[in-house]
């Protein structure tokens, strides 16, 4: 009786054992989450690899998804397309974008959303795409890649244009230059004395423009001084200008008026008294001929005929 009961707990057991082994089966391959997914498609033109399908999609470093397929785009062979499977709940706005990221230079590749503004605004689908489409932005390694790239082709340039600069020619002159300046310092240091009493006698210049500054203050304001005194000077200069020039208009004015009144009866003076002086004369000459003249008179005319 004990051993049909032994066997009864042992077949109770493996059938329990049986149906929790199928169970964990089941859920390892099926799952039992109702979670409710949406597809979304990203377009990228970098190298996809280490990526792929069940890939993690993360949103600000939080599982939202994963990756259900990779393709590359047959409408641009340059594209690779890559179709998500986001949780419905997540919020995918206009604002959102997908990143490449790589956990480390061997660690596993994922994709990474980010929200660049707080507009809850849904993506939406655009016509002729059977998904929301959501942007790409380069990843860190692309940017590295197109920095690298311009740095590269930088150098290259400045390669060429110091080859350029330095040919045969320049590099002729750059050499003579530098036997140029290998003089110029052999010179300096044959007459390192004389450059120093230059120095010395510059400081002491220095020294001199320095003190006379210290007394340029008042030199000033004694020019300042002179100019006003100056100007004084001037001022007075000119009222005596003016009044000299006012004299000589009035002496002018009393010459013209003596011209105008005295002269014209001088003139008519001096000739009565020319007059007066050549009878005076003719007086005198018939005095000298005949002096009896001032007692007689003069002799009376011959008569004339019939008379």
């Amino acid at each position: 009786m004990e051993a049909k009961t032994n066997y009864t707990i042992v077949g109770i057991s493996v059938v329990i054992l049986t149906a929790a082994l199928l169970a964990g089966a089941l859920w390892l391959s099926v799952g039992f989450d109702q979670k409710k997914y949406k597809i979304y498609a990203v377009y990228t033109r970098e190298a996809v690899s280490g990526l792929s399908e069940e890939s993690p999609v993360k949103f600000n470093g939080v599982q939202v998804g994963s990756v259900s397929k990779i393709e590359l785009s047959p409408a641009d062979p340059q594209l690779v397309k890559v179709l998500l499977n986001i949780e419905e709940d997540t919020p995918i706005t206009v604002s959102t974008s997908a990143t490449l990221i790589s956990q480390g230079i061997t660690g596993t590749t994922y994709i990474g959303l980010s929200a660049s503004s707080a507009d809850l605004t849904p993506l939406a689908k655009i016509p002729k795409e059977p998904y929301p489409i959501i942007p790409a932005k380069p990843s860190l390694f692309g940017q590295l890649d197109a920095v690298l790239k311009e740095v590269s082709q930088n150098v290259n340039s400045v390669t060429l244009k110091i080859n350029q600069i330095f040919d045969e020619e320049n590099a002729r002159h750059l050499k003579q230059t530098l036997a140029n300046l290998e003089t110029f310092t052999t010179v300096i240091v044959n007459n390192n004395q004389q450059i120093d009493k230059t120095l010395r006698s510059t400081q002491i210049m220095v020294d001199n423009i320095a003190k006379a500054s210290k007394d340029l203050p008042e030199l000033i304001h004694e020019l300042k001084t002179g100019v006003y005194k100056f100007n004084q000077m001037a001022g007075e200069i000119t009222r005596a200008s003016e009044k000299v020039g006012s004299a000589m208009d009035s002496g002018k004015t009393a010459l013209d008026r003596i011209t105008q009144q005295t002269i014209p009866p001088a003139v008519v003076l001096l000739r009565r008294l020319d007059t007066i002086a050549a009878n005076l004369e003719q007086v005198s000459a018939q005095m000298r001929q005949n002096p009896s003249v001032i007692i007689r008179g003069t002799t009376a005319p011959k008569p004339g005929p019939g008379e």
